[in-house]
């Protein structure tokens, strides 16, 4: 319980008015973490209730758009003077980059358990970038089921 508490509080202390201007770059790993602990999803453990899971998916997947909509997206067209076609360009290199990172992951974790690292790592992720209202409740539900079933 004590760790559940040590994930929930930084989620529920960082306001997004004093978290750090997030960056493409390091939002493009964040979203390759969210992709890939959605991936082992994909086939989870007998003892993952399908609920559970689907909170985690949900929540994940809510925060990847969150991600996508609020910070790659606009990024990519400021960077490139709002050229929507040279964006769209950087953004599969994007997409390429994460898939790569994905890939890394799962060599490195090849098991479809999911760990309280990949909680503390979607958690680090907020400190750039954190979402309000229900995408956040939706992100804190998904980081608590992910470290419950870690303990499992």
């Amino acid at each position: 319980m004590k760790l559940i508490r040590l994930i929930a509080l930084p989620l529920l202390l960082i306001s997004p008015a004093i978290t750090s201007a997030a960056s493409i770059n390091d939002m493009q790993t964040c979203q390759a973490t969210l992709n890939f602990v959605v991936s082992r999803l994909a086939a989870p453990p007998e003892n993952y209730a399908a609920a559970e899971v689907a909170t985690i998916k949900q929540g994940l997947t809510s925060y990847d758009d969150y991600i996508q909509r609020e910070i790659i997206t606009p990024g990519l067209l400021k960077f490139n003077n709002n050229d929507a076609a040279r964006a769209s360009a950087m953004q599969e290199q994007v997409d390429a980059y994460k898939a790569k990172v994905v890939e890394s992951y799962a060599k490195r974790y090849p098991h479809n358990q999911l760990l309280t690292d990949y909680a503390i790592a979607i958690n680090n992720c907020t400190k750039q970038a954190m979402p309000e209202g229900a995408e956040m409740d939706a992100l804190k539900q998904a980081l608590l089921m992910i470290v419950k079933l870690a303990n499992r």
